[in-house]
């Protein structure tokens, strides 16, 4: 059974409760060890980012949890870091001395203005960027967001690639394209050998798939399998944004790994990320 969870929101950002609950509830589940990782702060009005002034008090509160709940729990500090080349990535919080950094692309292209368009948010902003920046051409937006997601893996690593395929979140039914057509499934086969070169970590993510939102985690199956083909290195997170959520479907995303040919997860001990059982 998998007892970790590096994936998790709170009230700093756009998550609901205090940190505290969720170190409660995750102690209630007899999780071994949680990460909190909200929103990284960013240039940019967002209602969803951590304001740039709560980071200290953010850190400091982990330290104190750390402290408080220390014979019961392993507690690490973290961020979720979006990467928008030109703006913001990981390596802008890497001399904060945070645990884990999940480096995640929220983003596609920009709007005339220069705004970045969010491609997993809300329907409207997705319709608009694919109108107004990428002329209608959903083939011409998955290049992009995959050449991004390249782009952070070799130029700005993060510990763990966070929800490597969260386009598709919104396509259900395949409203925008065919998830299982050649030339989107040759797109993010693109992905794995680069991560391969890597030291990143893949997450397994089931906010999803427990939300209802997507048929299956993030990534789907294809990727996983291409993963393990390739050794590429996988972690499960919840990306919890209330304490309820905190392990939810660790279980099923279990069954799916050990289904693929993987007998192992990678777990932060504090010091490296180590393999151990699923």
């Amino acid at each position: 059974m998998i007892r970790t969870d590096f994936h998790v929101h709170t009230n700093y950002c756009h998550g609901l409760g205090r940190m505290e609950s969720y170190v409660k509830k995750a102690i209630d589940k007899k999780m071994r060890a949680i990460g909190f990782t909200s929103h990284a702060p960013m240039p940019l009005d967002t209602d969803w980012h951590m304001p740039a002034e709560s980071l200290d008090a953010y850190l400091h509160e982990i330290g104190l949890l750390k402290d408080k709940y220390h014979e019961e729990i392993e507690i690490f500090s973290g961020l979720e870091v979006d990467y928008v080349p030109g703006i913001t990535g990981p390596q802008k919080f890497k001399n904060r001395g945070l645990d884990i950094i999940v480096g995640s692309v929220h983003y596609a292209g920009r709007f005339e203005d220069g705004t970045p368009c969010g491609i997993d948010n809300t329907t409207e902003e997705f319709e608009k960027g694919l109108k107004l920046i990428f002329g209608d051409d959903i083939r011409k937006l998955m290049h992009h967001y995959y050449e991004t997601l390249i782009s952070m893996i070799r130029n700005d690593p993060p510990d763990v690639v966070g929800h490597l395929d969260i386009i598709k979140k919104l396509n259900a039914g395949n409203k925008y394209f065919n998830e299982e057509a050649d030339w989107y499934r040759e797109l993010v086969d693109q992905v794995i050998p680069v991560i391969a070169d890597s030291e990143c970590i893949v997450e397994v993510n089931t906010r999803g798939f427990y939300k209802g939102i997507m048929k299956e985690f993030a990534p789907g199956k294809h990727i996983l399998k291409k993963c393990y083909e390739a050794g590429v290195p996988v972690t499960v997170s919840s990306d919890a944004h209330r304490p309820d959520e905190i392990g939810r479907n660790f279980e099923q995303a279990a069954a799916v790994l050990t289904g693929i040919g993987y007998e192992s997860i990678s777990v932060f001990d504090g010091q490296k990320w180590r393999q151990t059982p699923i």
